[in-house]
């Protein structure tokens, strides 16, 4: 593959600047990205010169650019499938009045990348537009590994897995009896696993060339979300997923 590697510098300059999620120094991206200051100073000024990321005169602290914002709904009107995943994520919520999220895959993460609000009266503060979350637990995340390569689902589970709460699985052998449930039921349930007294269903999005593009899910806490509920708004996730 030929690649720029000025680019992808100025690209992990740009990812560490939205990692911090404030304004920060040069010394502080430098610390991040380990390149020299020269270099560091070069790549902001690259990216402010694109209106990617500004420059607070005063301070002299760097921050995401509002453009951005932008260019990013652009990019999200053109691609087919996150506007099939809009259709599908406000379908959810008018069926099932819980607030449902859409994820998808980096690396050994599920990062949330939409979240459409629900209307019921208890509303759960837990998964927000970008977190980073383990696979081996929850709805959605749980689902995406559920769905992966059984060789990417060797590596990740020969890898460390977080105990997010007391109720998350982290034997291997028990992850892919899971796993196994996943895919005969056509859904994952996440009970408790990754956040405390709330219960995630998740279902996987394909491409159209069949590939799996993320994972939506929906929850709430524990009360709501008795066995019978489950079981029904796993019949709504597939229903929905495949009239879109």
């Amino acid at each position: 593959m030929d690649i720029s590697l000025s680019a992808g510098k100025a690209i992990l300059v740009f990812k560490a600047i939205c990692d911090f999620g404030r304004p920060c120094t040069v010394t502080e991206v430098v610390d991040v990205v380990g390149y020299p200051r020269t270099v560091t100073v070069r790549m902001l000024g690259t990216l402010e010169h694109h209106s990617l990321v500004e420059r607070d005169a005063p301070s002299g602290r760097y921050s995401v650019s509002p453009m951005m914002l932008h260019y990013v709904h652009k990019a999200l009107a053109s691609n087919p499938v996150l506007s099939r995943v809009e259709l599908i994520l406000r379908e959810i919520v008018d069926r099932t009045q819980d607030t449902a999220l859409f994820m998808i895959r980096s690396g050994r993460q599920a990062l949330v990348i939409n979240r459409i609000e629900g209307s019921a009266p208890v509303r759960v503060l837990a998964s927000e537009v970008g977190m980073e979350l383990p696979l081996h637990c929850g709805g959605a995340p749980l689902t995406m590994l559920a769905y992966s390569s059984a060789e990417d689902i060797d590596a990740y589970l020969a890898g460390p897995l977080e105990k997010r709460t007391q109720k998350t699985v982290t034997d291997p052998a028990a992850i892919r009896a899971r796993i196994a449930e996943v895919r005969a039921a056509g859904f994952s349930v996440g009970d408790q696993d990754m956040f405390d007294y709330v219960v995630g269903v998740g279902a996987p999005i394909f491409d159209s060339h069949g590939a799996l593009a993320g994972a939506v899910s929906v929850g709430n806490i524990t009360q709501r979300y008795t066995p019978e509920r489950v079981q029904e708004v796993g019949r709504i996730l597939s229903d929905t997923i495949a009239k879109f």
